[in-house]
């Protein structure tokens, strides 16, 4: 009865600050092409991906456990299932980037990540929702629910497709419209730029590799998937 819960009020609080950011906060870009981007601009955000993967994992999740299963290794399991546990090898690690990033450059330097012209825009409990719950979620979903893993081939191809679409689309932005989405990038050269984009994504596939360790512990799975998709004994 609690994961139908927990899965229930994450998705309706994601889903609640995404409504309160489409409703009432509107960003003071000047240029009309960044203006025009989908969902009031904010598409060129990773915050926005992140929120939007968040509300569909914690909705799929909830729908398996209505009509679905979470029973630890089920000998057939139904097609909700699937969707879940491959959704959540995406949504934990890019919301522990997200969270982790975001926190970290604020800390160093509040103004590269999150200016005050943006930070007045919203009160602190969607902040808290955008940067910080959304890694909580995740972490007592990696503590407290069964999945398997796909394989790490599967699993780190859609991973890499995922960050690869987003950066796709940041660069894309810039390029067209002259306007980087976080102002770090204005401080950087190109050099920079690319070592930062790298880096990223490398710290998010070995967040992944490090969720998938984490889980087989959890679990106590006796199996290990390879990268041919094949089990192997522990």
């Amino acid at each position: 009865m609690l994961l139908p819960i927990f899965h229930f009020s994450a998705m309706a609080v994601d889903a609640y600050a995404f409504w309160y950011d489409q409703t009432y906060v509107d960003l003071p870009f000047s240029n009309p092409l960044v203006k025009e981007l989908p969902l009031k601009s904010r598409s060129m955000f990773l915050t926005m991906w992140c929120l939007i993967l968040q509300i569909t994992y914690h909705m799929i999740a909830f729908l398996n456990d209505v009509f679905g299963t979470n029973a630890a290794s089920p000998k057939k399991k139904p097609t909700i299932r699937l969707i879940k546990d491959v959704l959540f090898s995406i949504a934990f690690p890019v919301a522990m980037y997200v969270s982790g990033t975001f926190w970290g450059i604020y800390a160093i330097d509040k103004d590269l990540i999150y200016p005050d012209y943006i930070a007045k825009l919203y009160p602190e409990w969607v902040n808290h929702v955008l940067h910080t719950t959304i890694a909580i979620f995740m972490f007592i979903e990696l503590l407290m629910t069964n999945r398997s893993y796909p394989s790490r081939k599967v699993g780190l191809s859609v991973m890499s497709t995922f960050i690869i679409s987003y950066i796709s689309f940041y660069l894309t932005v810039y390029f067209k419209t002259g306007t980087w989405a976080y102002p770090l990038f204005d401080e950087l050269n190109w050099p920079l730029r690319i070592v930062f984009l790298l880096f990223s994504y490398l710290l998010v596939i070995a967040i992944y590799i490090l969720a998938e360790k984490i889980n087989y512990i959890v679990t106590g799975s006796k199996t290990e998937k390879t990268l041919s998709g094949k089990q192997k004994k522990r």
